[in-house]
């Protein structure tokens, strides 16, 4: 998972069911601080969430607790800082797969909540969480719990920042990131081939020639470059690009006519398949 702005789905039964909000994850060090905006969360006057890290290990959801959240109504906005250590088996932020918050209540109905690069339909046998060892113990927590700031509840989703600038780090930890054309997307499994034809994907394609491709942990990765705004990310994800990141303008060598540097410029993406 890399630094950027993730939709959050509803599951209800194990199957995705609607989009309530975003989280956007910024990396810095050894930690991250996440920005947390849903609206029509059905949780009771003062009931509090619990927000997970998670990632997929053969076909099983290793979980990890990292903050539980204020009791907060039906509308979410939260600021968190998190060490990386809380995140299951102490993996770093490119490590992990996504974010699941999950009603502490046990009287409502079994819904959480996922952020993810990727988006699956769960069978509950593969949720487990992480051993005891690695897993956040809330009482051995002192300087390193995480910081939570609550902000406005108004649920507005259009206010985002600029992400930081990436974090130096060694070669062999970098993400592998080049720019296609889309005559190069024969290169990818026959199935993605008629992405050639997305609609989304020509209109970002016709205004900056260029598709990036990611290979990063083990998944390969498409992005198409366009501008960040509520009504394209409606867009985005209606077309299958639901994960939009700044991360890799500043990998790939691009011209002028293949960026656009006054505006929230980054790429859409989605994953294409493993390694």
């Amino acid at each position: 998972m890399n630094p950027g702005i993730f939709y959050l789905y509803e599951y209800e039964n194990y199957k995705r069911r609607r989009n309530v909000g975003f989280i956007k994850v910024s990396h810095h060090y050894q930690s991250c601080i996440l920005q947390i905006n849903a609206r029509g969360i059905p949780v009771r006057n003062g009931s509090s969430l619990s927000l997970s890290a998670f990632c997929c290990e053969e076909n099983t959801l290793l979980i990890s607790p990292v903050a539980d959240l204020p009791p907060c109504g039906r509308n979410i906005s939260v600021r968190l800082s998190v060490l990386e250590t809380h995140f299951p088996e102490r993996r770093s932020l490119q490590q992990i797969d996504g974010f699941l918050l999950q009603n502490t209540d046990r009287d409502a109905p079994p819904l959480f909540w996922m952020a993810s690069s990727f988006f699956f339909d769960i069978n509950p046998e593969m949720m487990r969480p992480a051993e005891p060892e690695t897993a956040l113990q809330p009482e051995a927590v002192s300087e390193e719990a995480p910081v939570i700031e609550t902000e406005t509840s108004s649920g507005q989703t259009d206010d985002i920042t600029s992400e930081p600038a990436l974090q130096s780090a060694e070669a062999k930890d970098l993400p592998q990131v080049k720019k296609i054309s889309r005559e190069d997307l024969t290169l990818l499994p026959r199935k993605f081939w008629p992405l050639a034809s997305n609609s989304f994907l020509l209109h970002g394609y016709h205004n900056y020639n260029h598709l990036a491709l990611v290979e990063e942990n083990g998944r390969r990765w498409l992005g198409v470059p366009g501008i960040y705004d509520t009504r394209e990310a409606r867009a985005a994800d209606l077309f299958g690009f639901p994960r939009f990141t700044r991360a890799y303008v500043s990998v790939l060598e691009l011209t002028d006519e293949e960026r656009n540097d006054t505006a929230d410029f980054g790429h859409w993406c989605r994953c294409v398949g493993t390694i």
